[in-house]
């Protein structure tokens, strides 16, 4: 592996890294203000997503690197599946209109977190990869990887949560994020934008709830 090749890789690590961290100290700053609840855990996790999300955005668009998040062209079949999941998001949100704090996890849970790691993944991590490798499926692989191995960061959220065995809860964390990434990959290999995934993500979360 070249040099240039070896500087990406490892400021593609350090970014993910740094965005864990940081969400890490943003909820932790939250908590100093508010009592931490399960509750209230994942609404600091959902803020601090939010802002690490903006940033992202922010630099990517200063530095001009692309985070392809749109398709070139907005057909049909893309007006299609938008309709559907947001009937989807809004039958779900009227089924806990009553429950103030369900409408808010449903939201973090199908909105925020998959914009948040799509746009990481799907198009930040993934175009970068995509300029080393010869071959699509290298890139395809080595994002599901890392998708998978960044579950890990969360370990702070999943500690305070469970009450089981948090090595058994970490290794299916993993696990899951192995297989969503196999499916997202496979998108976004088809489609080429992040889009796509952000949606199937979202319904993902949506029907895993």
């Amino acid at each position: 592996m070249t040099g240039s090749k070896t500087k990406t890789i490892y400021g593609i690590l350090f970014l993910l890294v740094t965005l864990q961290l940081l969400r890490f100290i943003i909820k932790q700053g939250v908590f100093l203000f508010v009592e931490r609840t399960n509750f209230s855990d994942r609404m600091a996790s959902l803020l601090a997503m939010a802002i690490l999300l903006g940033l992202l955005i922010l630099i990517a668009r200063i530095r001009r690197e692309p985070l392809s998040v749109f398709p070139v062209k907005f057909s049909g079949l893309y007006i299609v599946a938008t309709i559907v999941f947001a009937l989807v998001l809004i039958s779900s949100l009227t089924l806990f209109s009553n429950e103030k704090h369900s409408i808010f996890l449903l939201i973090y849970s199908c909105l925020v977190i998959p914009a948040f790691e799509e746009l990481i993944f799907r198009g930040y991590v993934w175009n970068k990869l995509d300029n080393l490798f010869p071959r699509p499926w290298i890139t395809y692989s080595v994002t599901t990887l890392l998708f998978a191995i960044w579950h890990l960061g969360y370990i702070d959220a999943l500690a305070f949560r469970t009450e089981t065995n948090l090595a058994h809860v970490m290794m299916w964390k993993v696990i899951t994020g192995f297989i969503f990434g196999i499916v997202l990959g496979a998108i976004r290999l088809k489609a080429k934008n992040c889009y796509s995934t952000i949606l199937l993500h979202g319904m993902m979360n949506m029907l895993g709830r």
